[in-house]
């Protein structure tokens, strides 16, 4: 009598998570997955010294932080998408606000990247960029 009542009990018990299962839609998130370390990191066009010309060329010292002589090093976080566009761009860790919103309007005019990889298939990827304003 035991037996058949433990028997049910747990044919009861599996059915039930089995109906629940199929309640909810399959996660989807792996296939939305944001890499740290990918086997291959995206890659801004023409690689780090092109980069580095692009923040350059681009950066313009906010002229009240040049006033106040406010300088610093900034960090700018954002995902690398699989279509190389850069997205959920922030500061990471920042040095003066006044600085924190000159590198994020300098990342956003970035051309697109070509994507980081994993296993041969383009990955989102979490990328980090230092930015630094220095007065001379």
């Amino acid at each position: 009598m035991l037996k058949q009542v433990l028997f049910t009990f747990i044919v009861v018990i599996a059915f039930t998570q089995t109906t629940l299962a199929n309640d909810f839609p399959p996660d989807t998130s792996k296939s939305e997955m944001v890499y740290d370390m990918p086997e291959q990191m995206p890659e801004f066009p023409g690689g780090s010294d092109a980069m580095e010309r692009f923040i350059i060329d681009n950066i313009k010292y906010p002229p009240l932080a040049k006033e106040k002589r406010i300088q610093g090093k900034v960090y700018v976080q954002f995902i690398v998408e699989k279509d190389g566009q850069l997205t959920e761009i922030k500061i990471r860790r920042g040095a003066h606000e006044l600085l924190d919103q000159e590198a994020i309007r300098v990342i956003k005019l970035m051309p697109e990247w070509k994507p980081g990889s994993m296993r041969g298939r383009t990955v989102r990827t979490r990328y980090t960029v230092p930015i630094t304003f220095a007065l001379s």
